[in-house]
């Protein structure tokens, strides 16, 4: 019986052709999963679901209110830097240690977000301006880095943005650092 057996699996094998597709047909098949997955998810899904804008604005001479806009789409939202606890996802402002300038108080939060029914977090939903109070104590130019992070839910991604406060020529600049 197993000689039986043994021989069959040895025909089948035999039989068996094995087709080895031509590379552009290969390149055709991953082309249409491409496609294909595009047209699962439609084109209302957003290439990002916020938007962060900058803003400096000088208040005295040397004074300035440093802008965060959070503008956020389809449902997104993230922990505000108002929550108790400590979330690693929590939104934040940080500036690498200087003495060009120095941040005055907290980070402020309009609107302020509201406390969900279990006590603990503060989820921002909405579009959101944040500001952080600056003084300059220095004549000179200088650059200093820093970052803003938070999670963004529901994709639920730890998103870095990299971020300098600089001035050149007297001209004082909040922005994102692309390099």
């Amino acid at each position: 019986m197993k000689n039986v057996i043994l021989s069959a699996c040895v025909l089948l094998m035999l039989s068996c052709k094995v087709d080895h597709p031509k590379p552009e047909s290969n390149l055709a098949q991953i082309q249409d999963s491409v496609f294909n997955m595009q047209s699962v998810y439609g084109p209302n899904l957003p290439s990002n679901p916020y938007e962060l804008k900058l803003n400096i604005q000088e208040l005295d001479s040397n004074t300035y209110d440093l802008e965060i806009q959070m503008l956020l789409n389809d449902n997104a939202y993230f922990v505000s830097p108002n929550a108790k606890g400590d979330f690693k996802g929590k939104f934040t402002f940080f500036v690498n240690a200087t003495n060009s300038f120095i941040l005055k108080n907290k980070l402020v939060e309009t609107p302020l977000s509201k406390e969900n029914p279990n006590g603990l977090t503060h989820f921002v939903n909405i579009n959101t301006t944040y500001n952080q109070k600056l003084e300059i104590t220095t004549k000179e130019d200088f650059v200093v880095g820093g970052f803003i992070q938070f999670t963004i839910e529901p994709r639920c991604t730890l998103e870095k943005i990299p971020v300098i406060i600089k001035r050149k020529n007297g001209v004082l600049k909040f922005e994102i650092d692309n390099c």
